[in-house]
């Protein structure tokens, strides 16, 4: 199989109905079509972060807006979100939210950012998975990462495979 191409885990075999099946149907497009942004993990297995061989799905949020601030701003949008998980939020923007991270297997694609949120920058969540072949070493060594997302709706977004990542940014991930 080549090196873009990303294949099914067995376990999605067992739920069939699981929408990150969208990841693997549109990410053909994404790795032809899709914008190259900062996006930020809000939650990934734990085991992603240590050497292994599984592909794991997680959450990141992003912005397509082209802003200098983005790199600063997604990893406390991230916290900000990653902090709804297990509550019940009395807020209607953020109760949804705090439903879909804690559930962890309800799928979004492009879902809104409520500006309560993060005002200043329009971000958006995706659910993505984790293909361990397109980081570098294989594992998540920092949660702010380059990712390639699909312009259009679906808006499915994965890691910018690793073979694209400069010097710079690679020894950056590795100093993590």
């Amino acid at each position: 199989m080549g090196y873009m191409r990303v294949k099914k885990p067995k376990w999605l075999k067992q739920h069939p109905d699981d929408k990150i099946s969208l990841f693997f149907d549109r990410l053909p497009s994404v790795f032809k079509n899709g914008k190259v942004v900062w996006g930020h993990i809000i939650q990934a297995n734990s085991t992603l972060f240590e050497p292994g061989t599984n592909d794991s799905p997680g959450e990141l949020v992003y912005s397509l807006e082209d802003s200098r601030d983005c790199a600063e701003m997604l990893p406390i949008v991230a916290h900000r979100l990653y902090s709804l998980k297990g509550t019940e939020p009395t807020n209607p923007e953020l109760a949804p939210i705090a439903n879909y991270l804690t559930d962890q297997y309800i799928r979004v694609f492009g879902l809104d950012v409520p500006r309560c949120v993060c005002s200043n920058l329009n971000c958006k969540i995706s659910t993505s998975l984790f293909v361990r072949k397109h980081l570098p070493g294989s594992m998540l060594c920092q949660s702010l990462l380059p990712i390639v997302v699909l312009k259009d709706t679906p808006k499915v977004a994965a890691a910018l495979p690793a073979r694209y990542w400069s010097d710079e940014l690679l020894h950056w991930w590795f100093a993590g």
